[in-house]
């Protein structure tokens, strides 16, 4: 074998192996982006806000919460009921669809309704669907779907009587207030 042929050989071989080489090392930079792509998303995650909406029950009371779980400020929170949410008096939760932020770790709570007042009127416990819309600290768009079911409570037990919670008293105590002062503006509107 000439000395020109065993030249030929040995770059074939080396140019080979330089393509192996080249070929392992972008492997290993795609494996690197993934890794750190993973991470990022890990961090982000980890550390953005989450949203919830919920109700909550206590002793009869019905309350309607929205709570930032997460670790960082939830911006521009929208929030869409599916059906429209009302209470047993008509009254409706559009001062909730929009908040302009939700800080970490943070809960808004509002009284939404008697329990035996709702069954009372619409003869079974909401079941709404909550479309919550925010941004994160990343300026992300985040978008989440909770489904709410109360149907639980068609049976369970309640006290038998309403006049047995302190709440329900003082809101009947509102009632005729409110039905006593119509009847008396009507009797000075007559004179």
């Amino acid at each position: 074998m000439d000395l020109n042929m065993l030249s030929i050989i040995i770059d074939i071989i080396l140019t080979i192996a330089t393509a192996v080489m080249a070929y392992a090392t972008f492997n290993m930079a795609n494996s690197t982006k993934k890794s750190v792509d993973e991470m990022k998303l890990t961090r982000e995650e980890t550390n953005s806000a989450e949203v919830l909406m919920y109700f909550e029950i206590d002793a009869h009371r019905m309350y309607l919460v929205i709570e930032n779980v997460g670790k960082t400020i939830a911006k521009d929170v929208k929030i869409k009921f599916e059906p429209e949410l009302k209470n047993s008096r008509g009254e409706e939760y559009n001062e909730l669809k929009k908040i302009s932020y939700l800080p970490p770790n943070y809960k808004i709570k509002t009284f939404f309704d008697m329990t035996h007042s709702y069954y009372g009127k619409y003869k079974e416990y909401p079941h709404v669907k909550f479309f919550i819309n925010y941004t994160n600290t990343y300026n992300k768009s985040i978008v989440r779907e909770y489904e709410s079911d109360l149907h639980y409570l068609n049976n369970v037990g309640f006290l038998d009587s309403e006049s047995e919670t302190v709440e329900m008293s003082l809101y009947k105590i509102k009632e005729e207030f409110q039905k006593t002062n119509k009847k008396l503006d009507a009797l000075i509107k007559k004179r």
